[in-house]
């Protein structure tokens, strides 16, 4: 038996693989649409809740140094807990995109500073901002278009957190999404990066996982 015929050995997994690739690409599509019917208005007081329960956990009010990122295409928006973290003389740093590497690079951003547009279009310290350690970072807020409670998550399908979560080998992983993102069961691959807690307009829980 061959594998061209597609029952040889490792076929079931490259199945596998694929089923899941394709389950994530149809979540991710249609969690955005239903991202993009919710009005603005709506958004912004779930994201205003949302940063009122991230602010109660005490890996929140312990981190020194927090990693955010700037909201688009109707993310969570962390700004409140950004405005939070400067308040209490945090560091906080914002992802710089690296894009022939494919990589973010972790910036510091200060209040007074504006912030630049970088390589995909989206806000980021200007180039001459302070690159922070990814080891050097408390807890990092990370966005996604799914989550589940497992703490597995779907992006935008580049992989940008997936590489970067890694290196961060002492941040609390802090996944934030609105409520209605939250599904039953995320299509996990191999790369995934799974979270400490997960965080929504309507609840908190942390995530049982091994370092």
């Amino acid at each position: 038996m061959s594998e061209r015929d597609g029952r040889g050995p490792g076929s079931g997994e490259a199945l596998d693989t694929m089923l899941r690739a394709t389950m994530k690409r149809e979540l991710r599509r249609s969690m955005l649409a239903l991202r993009r019917a919710v009005p603005a208005s709506a958004l912004a007081l779930r994201s205003a809740k949302l940063a009122e329960r991230v602010q109660a956990l005490d890996a929140w009010k312990s981190a020194r140094t927090v990693a955010a990122y700037v909201a688009m295409r109707g993310e969570a928006d962390p700004a409140p807990l950004v405005r939070d973290a400067l308040a209490r003389g945090a560091r906080v740093a914002l992802p710089r995109v690296d894009a022939a590497r494919g990589e973010l690079v972790w910036a510091e951003h200060r209040e007074e500073v504006a912030l630049a547009r970088g390589a995909l279009g989206i806000a980021e310290p200007p180039s001459d901002a302070e690159v922070l350690a990814p080891d050097a970072i408390d807890l990092v807020l990370v966005p996604a278009v799914a989550l589940d409670e497992n703490g597995h998550r779907i992006g935008m399908g580049k992989g940008f957190y997936d590489r970067a979560l890694p290196p961060m080998s002492i941040a609390i992983r802090v996944g934030i999404v609105f409520d209605f993102q939250l599904v039953a069961e995320v299509p996990t691959e191999e790369h995934d990066a799974p979270l400490d807690w997960v965080v929504t307009d309507a609840r908190a829980f942390a995530v049982l996982r091994a370092r």
